[in-house]
């Protein structure tokens, strides 16, 4: 069960021979960074939070100043962190993210619950609408969430789910 954590966003500004450290320091594990193609100071980051206990730096923070400030546009709870997020091709103000409600314990790991969800923001991440059309309502625990680079209307997930549902 050995799990390794970090300390926040790093960003280089020349080619990784020094790395600055941008804050979300309590986020503990990142599970996705995206940088908006049309300007880099805009990015986005999915913080899973701590995986051994509650933690309020968890859900998705975005920066419009290359990270000397962030904000969280998505907050599910202190119990559930956003795993993944995904921009719609050719279009960054769509963007999908899975939150996975999860904590890891010595003898298990409890991977998934009734918080994880799809998530789906269509003004960069200034608000966001939980997925529930064709998704099974049972727990889910991990996930991943896929937008089809021919079609943007097709987006496929994929998670773990009770009840043989997944």
């Amino acid at each position: 069960r050995a799990l390794g954590y970090g300390n926040g966003v790093y960003k280089t500004t020349d080619g990784g021979s020094s790395c600055k450290n941008m804050g979300l320091k309590n986020s503990r594990q990142i599970g996705e960074i995206l940088i908006d193609p049309r300007n880099s100071d805009v990015v986005y980051v999915a913080a899973e939070g701590s995986a051994w206990g509650p933690g309020e730096e968890r859900g998705v923070y975005k920066t419009t100043d290359g990270g000397e400030t962030w904000e969280r546009v998505l907050f599910v709870s202190e119990n559930t962190g956003v795993a993944n997020l995904c921009f719609e091709p050719g279009n960054p103000d769509v963007i999908y993210a899975g939150a996975e409600q999860r904590r890891r314990r010595q003898f298990g790991k409890i991977g998934g619950g009734p918080e994880s969800a799809f998530y789906k923001s269509t003004d960069a991440g200034k608000t966001w609408n939980k997925l529930e059309s064709g998704i099974p309502g049972a727990d889910k625990g991990g996930m991943e969430i896929v937008v089809s680079p021919i079609d943007p209307n097709i987006v496929y997930v994929m998670f773990e789910a009770s009840n043989d549902e997944g």
